[in-house]
């Protein structure tokens, strides 16, 4: 799980020449991926869940509220033990800039209580996140920005500096950076979400990759199974298409003044890919020697709290 003009150029042309192209910017974030070939596609997780015993509650899970992206609760999930994640408490989505006041009842309905929002604050400038005054928000980055790097990067895209290549190392680097360099933060996070006895929400840009990742944790400290897991990340494909579809398009557009935008990298950086979230696993499984390691010493969570969370967050 970070529009602004970017040279003098572009700010002097005309606005109706322009005005798909600063839509289109908000896309290019270091949370954005955009390759879905048919097995990264979202369809076969979705299936995948199905045959995982999950047909009652795959599709309840989708929340689908208007002006938002991939809003879902994180509960309905099978673990290995028999239970079942519970429904209600925790949800992840994309940003909630568009979310309208006259959707506020909608959004109180789910009776969300805190909202932690895990963008850098170059990131959330202009888009601030647009909540019910009831709901305590919470801006818990998982990494800084004080460079604006996140910023040049979609500066790089455009310009084609970054090839498909580059654009996946640099997204499996991230999701490995999450529980090694930045695995401060992230344990923060997630003992705060994880305290909480009212429901909660997280997200980052997307709702993709930061939020797939602190997703894919929680669900891990919960017991679900790994494959479980990476199939319910592999979902952001199938909820985020049509997002996907319509950046793609725009970047098409944009290759017009701009034509050393690359559109592999563009499509790398609007979607998730399996080798993304098994990075994060990957890094856990060889810096700290599996999972139940590092929940216990990286997140601070012992096995007598981990049982505690389970028996509250499972039915």
């Amino acid at each position: 799980m970070y529009t602004r003009p970017y040279s003098n150029t572009l700010v002097k042309m005309p606005r109706f020449r322009t005005w798909w192209l600063y839509a289109a910017l908000g896309s290019f974030m270091f949370s954005c991926k955009v390759s879905v070939p048919p097995e990264h596609d979202g369809k076969a997780a979705y299936h995948n869940l199905l045959s995982h015993g999950d047909s009652a509650v795959v599709a309840q899970r989708y929340l689908g509220l208007e002006n938002t992206v991939n809003l879902r609760d994180l509960g309905g999930l099978r673990t290995l033990d028999g239970k079942t994640v519970r429904k209600g408490m925790i949800y992840r989505s994309d940003n909630l800039s568009k979310l309208e006041s006259k959707q506020f009842n909608q959004f109180n309905a789910l009776r969300i209580a805190s909202v932690y929002d895990l963008r850098t604050d170059h990131e959330i400038e202009g888009k601030e996140d647009h909540l019910p005054s009831n709901v305590h928000y919470r801006h818990t980055p998982v990494v800084e920005d004080n460079a604006g790097e996140i910023k040049g990067l979609k500066k790089r895209v455009l310009n084609g500096k970054i090839t498909e290549q580059q654009a996946k190392d640099m997204t499996a680097k991230f999701y490995a950076d999450a529980v090694t360099v930045h695995v401060g933060a992230v344990k923060a996070i997630l003992n705060d979400i994880t305290a909480s006895d009212q429901p909660v929400l997280y997200h980052c840009s997307a709702g993709k990759d930061r939020t797939g990742i602190v997703s894919a944790l929680i669900l891990s400290i919960l017991n679900v199974d790994r494959q479980l897991i990476v199939d319910d990340y592999m979902l952001s494909n199938y909820y985020r298409r049509s997002r996907a579809e319509k950046t793609l398009g725009k970047a098409k557009l944009g290759r017009i003044i701009k034509p050393k935008l690359n559109m592999d990298a563009i499509e790398i950086l609007s979607t998730v890919d399996e080798r993304f979230i098994r990075a994060t696993f990957n890094a856990i499984d060889s810096t700290y020697g599996g999972i139940d390691p590092f929940i216990k010493n990286q997140l601070g969570i012992d096995q007598a709290t981990r049982l505690k969370l389970i028996a509250k967050f499972t039915e």
